[in-house]
């Protein structure tokens, strides 16, 4: 507790950390708010008097002048409104690391908040070559502010994450975008000491080195809500990079540490914001979730140094994601009925459950079978194994898709960016296990599960009524994008698997995998966060799209 109590002062309204522990709530409805920068003045804003479920809080001040995109000065008043309406209502409870109460206007936002204000504007608009442009401003923004001025501040921080959330990127071939991004907030964490304070002996360095103290952004006085703002915004960095390693495998997560757990600890401990405990739910899922990849590396390890795989070797991993399976269905049946945004967060716990069974199959894949009769068989049988954590993999999509099925269409819009990552690997690994060539592996009760062909039908048929919601109506919208890749699927599992008798031998033979048989069938199923041809995606792309769904990767 010793690193959190130190950023509080007891000069100010002083944040009573044993009291979120123990389970109590603090009162936030009448206390200032301060972002406090290197080398600037303090600015507070105050925030209003009742907080929302996706809120508690109004963002701090910022401190000094920023020089903006010009395109900020051209949003109008009522678009500026309406962007802050919309992503305050239907995106942010989806991943709701941000606190916007009603009572903070857009007016306010743009001047107390310039990174985030325009952040939020950016991902409201639908458009994908509208957003483009929007996009080019913004990252000149962003990268100006941080290497050219050498800006460090929550405002830019939280700006960074809003965008990296919700954008479009990494499904327009900018996959090195969202990386490049990702690691500028996870400078920024470090940068803000949102980690830890400054030590006496690095103040003592900075000055011997730089002719004077580095000034610790969390020393002096700070609220409950600069305290909880900060928080939020290290978890928030922890999950995205999360989802951008796993997700399009380009550098490594952050490593959970003791001082986010404390920081998680408080956030899921503030009873007065049901957000806040929703945001602690995914926060816990990400974290078990870092650890199952955590065994496949030092499986993977094992295995180079060696060699060889064998059954001695894959026991320890095995037993370990067993315990994760169990330590799973305790956090998600810990998870109180009413929580808010109850369907999205089942959805993410499906994932992570078909995610640990995936690295329990690969870890299992080349173990051979051990005979029953053995005594040192020691009850556990990677090769059975196999088997059970495959046909676990069916059942965790079926009750993904159930849960996404529950969601309503006017509510998908808000959802993040690793959502859509999910939907598409979902689906891909549904393929596999439908065309999975292992002669004790029975395909046709894969198709009677969950089949593959409704699900492409019934999840295109979502995406397009979400696209013609209000606000939405564009032709170049991510949703329908995603339903176009989405009915090109449908295309080539009706070739493949001769579903539908009309398609001709020439479109069949287009959709003919390299790396396949004749049939379309493999013998082995990847790892959710080893489809290599998701770093490439490009869905505006019919290049892109004719070479993935021709060659080798997506659907073959």
């Amino acid at each position: 507790m010793s690193a959190m109590q130190s950023v509080i002062s007891s000069s100010g309204p002083a944040v009573q950390l044993d009291g979120f522990l123990n389970g109590e709530s603090i009162s936030l409805s009448t206390s200032d708010l301060t972002d406090t920068q290197p080398n600037s003045t303090h600015t507070n804003s105050s925030i209003g008097d009742q907080p929302t479920p996706a809120s508690d809080t109004a963002p701090a001040a910022a401190q000094d002048t920023i020089s903006v995109s010009p395109s900020l000065s051209d949003i109008s008043p009522v678009q500026a409104r309406e962007s802050l309406e919309f992503f305050r209502s239907r995106m942010l409870p989806c991943f709701p690391f941000i606190n916007l109460t009603p009572d903070i206007t857009a007016e306010q936002l743009r001047r107390s908040r310039p990174f985030l204000f325009q952040a939020i504007f950016t991902v409201t608009t639908f458009s994908t070559h509208k957003k483009l442009a929007l996009t080019e401003d913004l990252k000149r923004l962003f990268f100006t502010s941080a290497l050219v001025d050498v800006h460090s501040s929550v405002d830019l921080l939280l700006g960074v994450l809003t965008y990296l959330a919700w954008s479009t990127d990494a499904f327009l071939g900018r996959a090195d975008l969202i990386s490049r991004l990702m690691m500028l907030a996870i400078s920024l964490v470090y940068d803000l000491r949102l980690f830890k304070p400054l030590q006496p002996d690095v103040q003592l360095f900075m000055t011997i080195t730089q002719g004077g103290p580095c000034e610790d952004p969390n020393a002096g006085e700070e609220t409950v809500q600069g305290f909880m703002e900060k928080q939020r915004a290290l978890l928030a960095c922890f999950v995205l990079s999360s989802n951008v390693s796993s997700h399009l495998g380009r550098q490594d997560a952050l490593r959970w540490t003791p001082q986010m757990e404390e920081a998680c600890r408080v956030i899921e401990k503030n009873n007065s914001s049901p957000s806040d405990q929703a945001l602690a739910f995914q926060v816990r899922l990400h974290v078990l979730k870092q650890r199952a990849a955590y065994i496949r590396e030092q499986h993977e390890k094992d295995r180079a140094r060696t060699g060889t795989a064998s059954v001695t070797r894959s026991i320890p991993g095995l037993l370990y994601l067993k315990s994760m399976r169990r330590q799973l269905r305790e956090l998600t049946s810990s998870v109180p009925e009413d929580i808010y945004q109850r369907h999205t967060l089942n959805v993410h716990g499906r994932y992570v459950e078909l995610y640990i069974n995936q690295l329990a199959y690969t870890i299992s894949f080349e173990s051979p079978f051990i005979d029953i009769s053995s005594p040192s068989s020691g009850g556990i049988l990677p090769g059975f194994e196999r088997l059970q954590c495959l046909w676990r993999s069916v059942e965790c999509i079926k009750v993904w898709l159930d849960s996404f099925y529950r969601i309503p269409p006017s509510e998908l819009v808000g959802l993040p960016f690793h959502f859509w990552s999910q939907m598409i690997q979902c689906t891909t690994i549904l393929k596999y296990l439908s065309t999975l060539s292992d002669p004790a592996w029975d395909c046709q009760a894969v198709r009677n599960t969950v089949d593959l062909i409704a699900t492409i039908d019934r999840m295109s048929q979502n995406l397009d009524i979400a696209s013609k919601e209000p606000g939405l109506q564009c032709d170049d919208s991510l949703l329908q994008l995603l339903s176009r890749l989405l009915c090109r699927c449908r295309v080539w599992a009706d070739a493949f698997w001769n579903f539908t008798p009309q398609v001709s031998d020439t479109e069949a033979a287009s959709f003919q995998g390299a790396e396949t048989g004749s049939t379309g069938h493999r013998d082995f199923v990847p790892d959710l966060d080893q489809l290599a041809w998701m770093q490439s995606m490009d869905l505006d792309n019919e290049e892109w799209i004719e070479s993935v769904l021709g060659g080798s990767t997506i659907f073959s």
